[in-house]
């Protein structure tokens, strides 16, 4: 059950220890939403700390400049005191990597901060879910107003770039009313300078990303009459990807970019013949359908799933699946681009 926001705080502020976490390879939503609640949560006097299932990647470090209780999950330590896990912009245990195996053997009571589709089956004892909300860090905002509290400028920093990762820099289609106004409240906090947030998410990528990105997009293809654009990673690039700390959403934006394009799908290869599927839905197609009938999940337009299977097979599927959800109008040959490795339809 979702709990209101009231509620919700009343049981975090009653937490002897509380640990703030969230899914394996953590976004700027993610971690912006579990500093902004650090913040909130030691502002009250609770006893708080983050612990992450993995390092974040370099373009989202400065988050953590001066911000004490931040630490990635280390196996031979363990958890350490926490009678309250609060997982954010997640809502299952699966999610979170190798801290999930420390959890179930711990078994502290769970509670959820989410916004993705579903997330009203999560495993929280407790849940404030709201699917309709851009961002988990757009919900930790409310928890502020209800505390009335207002953000220091470590958290507003944090908080502003929860809200501009999971809208596009606010422009996306769940860019509201409500967020701008949030987003608002957030710049006006002193010391507090969007367009440095923006350039340390957005510029501050590694000389060799140039070449990374040229590479990874060249293994692109345009199917279905322009509507599916496809890009199958292979190892040795999301080998490269890691030593660059490269969000690899970053190789979305050109297809996303094409005319015509309907849904977006990047595969990347992971271990034990699994890959992870990330797709984007331009216009009306519901990618979150896709996902979930793959065993992963997220918003209409914007979702990902873990899926057994080696990455050329999985592309086939999850082209097979954009098809048939587009308009019979919509599907027709294939047509594919100049460059890169065979992906559907290719002879």
């Amino acid at each position: 059950m979702s709990e209101h926001a009231t509620d919700f705080l009343a049981v975090l502020t009653r937490a002897g220890s509380v640990v703030l976490t969230g899914h394996e390879s953590p976004d700027g939503d993610c971690l912006g939403s579990q500093i902004g609640l650090l913040c909130l949560l030691r502002d009250l006097g609770v006893t708080a700390r983050v612990v992450l299932p993995d390092p974040p990647i370099a373009t989202l470090r400065f988050l953590l400049d001066g911000v004490e209780g931040v630490e990635v999950f280390d196996a031979d330590e363990g958890l350490g005191p926490c009678d309250l896990l609060v997982l954010l912009d997640c809502c299952q245990l699966g999610r979170l990597g190798p801290l999930a195996r420390e959890v179930a053997a711990r078994r502290p009571r769970i509670a959820v901060i989410d916004h993705h589709l579903g997330a009203d089956r999560a495993d929280g004892e407790v849940c404030f879910v709201d699917v309709a909300a851009a961002a988990a860090g757009e919900l930790v905002l409310r928890l502020y107003d209800v505390a009335g509290r207002r953000p220091s400028a470590q958290a507003a920093r944090a908080l502003l770039a929860s809200l501009g990762a999971d809208t596009g820099w606010f422009r996306y289609s769940n860019t509201s009313p409500v967020v701008f106004e949030r987003a608002r409240r957030l710049v006006e906090v002193d010391g507090v300078d969007a367009s440095a947030v923006y350039d340390a998410l957005h510029r501050r990528q590694a000389p060799g990303s140039v070449s990374f990105l040229a590479r990874a997009i060249g293994r692109s293809r345009i199917v279905a009459n322009g509507r599916i654009g496809v890009l199958v990673l292979d190892q040795e690039l999301m080998d490269e990807a890691g030593r660059l700390g490269i969000d690899l959403d970053l190789v979305m934006e050109p297809l996303r970019a094409v005319e015509g394009i309907e849904v977006v799908a990047v595969v990347k290869p992971l271990a034990d013949r699994r890959v992870k599927l990330s797709l984007r839905s331009q216009r009306d197609v519901d990618v979150q359908r896709i996902a979930q009938a793959l065993g992963g999940g997220g918003h209409r337009k914007a979702a990902g799933a873990t899926v057994e299977g080696d990455a050329e097979t999985v592309a086939t599927r999850v082209v097979e699946a954009v098809l048939a959800a587009l308009p019979p109008e919509a599907r027709g040959a294939v047509g594919t681009n100049s460059s890169g490795p065979p992906v559907v339809g290719d002879s």
